[in-house]
């Protein structure tokens, strides 16, 4: 075997000892009772900044600061976006699917995770990082990488079918501390527009 083909052989070699050394994604989301960090995105060019709160189950509360307000709140089966800006607040039901909205893997929905993605790690100096791939098609992404520096998540980043990337950066996540659930519900202001879109028993 030449040169060459020995250092690829200890190359590759080096790589799949650095994958298979990767903590298992599974055990870091199962470990993380709960999330708090300020966040920061750049979208076509405008740095979005904002806070995040995330509990088990299926509880988490966006704020986003500029360049625009607005709030996202789940207290685990009702949604509600409101728009500060516009006065206006949507009600709708939680949908249970990570797909449309990623935060949910950090906050209950890792249980189907290998029925659900097709999920490759790799170890470097500072982080661990997993790259998640949808088994089935979706309109939503067609991957998400997760960057956890130790066990703090650090950044999401989000590839969709046409191949644009978007960077949710995060600074200063805490993580297992004890959040009020009344941060998880939510109470709508005077002199707004409600559109309300949850669905009730009885309706067709």
């Amino acid at each position: 075997m030449n040169l060459r083909a020995s250092a690829g052989v200890f190359l590759f070699s080096l790589w799949c000892s650095v994958v298979q050394a990767t903590p298992p994604l599974l055990h870091k989301l199962q470990a993380m009772e709960s999330l708090h960090t300020a966040f920061r995105q750049q979208i076509n060019g405008e740095l979005h900044t904002g806070s995040l709160w995330v509990g088990k189950p299926n509880q988490f509360r966006i704020e986003t600061n500029t360049p625009w307000q607005q709030i996202l709140i789940s207290n685990g089966t009702t949604f509600w976006n409101y728009d500060i800006d516009l006065e206006q607040l949507t009600i709708a039901d939680l949908e249970h699917d990570p797909q449309k909205y990623p935060i949910l893997l950090f906050s209950g929905a890792e249980a189907n995770l290998d029925d659900d993605y097709h999920v490759s790690g790799y170890t470097d100096e500072d982080h661990d990082v997993y790259v998640l791939t949808p088994k089935k098609n979706n309109q939503f992404f067609a991957a998400l990488t997760l960057t956890f520096n130790g066990e703090l998540p650090s950044s999401i980043i989000i590839r969709d079918a046409a191949g644009q990337r978007t960077e949710i950066l995060f600074d200063s996540p805490q993580t297992n501390i004890e959040l009020s659930e009344d941060l998880f519900e939510f109470s709508a202001p005077a002199d707004i527009d409600i559109v309300d879109q949850r669905t009730f028993a009885g309706d067709s």
